[in-house]
């Protein structure tokens, strides 16, 4: 049994166990249960896409059909995890408010409690040619130090073997000041320019509402259509790169 396969069956007998619903994300519960994934030898080109709760939620879900819907040739493969930041990636952290999985064949889980996957052990798995990340409001909880660290481990990894790179930070927001956004982009830049990942702005994309929500995640009506409008311009900022992509790597 492989590594997603494990976390597959330990998130099935999650859900069994704790049927559950997250507020925070405005969407209701959907699973599509498959009996087996995918063995290697079935997959093509593989994408790996990994986030936290925006991905969990409204955001996540709507690039993730995208992409899906757009390039079929692409097998991708999400997991978000509430609250995550890159250490918790590094180091497997467990996430207590919303875990999201989407598999190449269709199977999908969400379950409140889970261990974030290790990215090492995804990328040995999946041996993706273009890597998605959406890690950013996260990184502002982190100390300096620490965000420097552990976000540079994780480029310099996913140069090494997440094939492309994606980088999609942090969206507007009215729980942190602009300036502590600020902060985390000018990291960003600097390490995507050091270890070639192309990194996306979401504060162009999107713009917090003034009352309502908990300052931070997409969520109500007003907040639900904020999130599907980012995820599709965040698509259409991604569709020529992931076209040049593919065209270099297909039929190779």
């Amino acid at each position: 049994m492989n590594y997603l396969q494990r976390i597959s069956r330990i998130l099935a007998i999650s859900v069994a166990v704790n049927l559950f619903s997250c507020s925070f994300i405005g969407e209701e519960n959907k699973t599509a249960i498959t009996p087996d994934l995918p063995k290697k030898s079935h997959l093509q080109e593989r994408l790996l896409f990994i986030g936290d709760s925006h991905s969990v939620g409204v955001f996540g879900r709507t690039l993730t059909a995208l992409l899906e819907q757009n390039f079929p040739e692409l097998k991708i493969t999400a997991v978000a995890s509430c609250g995550s930041e890159p250490r918790w990636w590094l180091e497997g952290k467990m996430t207590n408010c919303g875990f999201w999985m989407h598999e190449p064949n269709g199977f999908e889980n969400k379950v409140l409690k889970a261990s974030t996957p290790k990215l090492d052990d995804l990328l040995n798995q999946i041996k993706p040619k273009i890597t998605i990340v959406a890690l950013g409001s996260n990184l502002v909880l982190m100390s300096k130090e620490d965000r420097e660290a552990y976000t540079e481990t994780m480029m310099a990894m996913l140069e090494n073997k997440g094939g492309e790179c994606i980088w999609i930070s942090a969206p507007d927001s009215r729980k942190f000041k602009a300036a502590e956004i600020e902060s985390v982009y000018e990291l960003l830049k600097k390490l995507s320019k050091l270890h070639h990942c192309k990194l996306i702005d979401s504060r162009n994309h999107t713009k917090y509402p003034s009352s309502g929500g908990d300052g931070l995640h997409y969520g109500g009506k007003e907040g639900t259509s904020i999130a599907t409008q980012w995820a599709e311009k965040v698509f259409n900022h991604l569709k020529p790169t992931l076209s040049k992509s593919l065209e270099r790597h297909i039929d190779r």
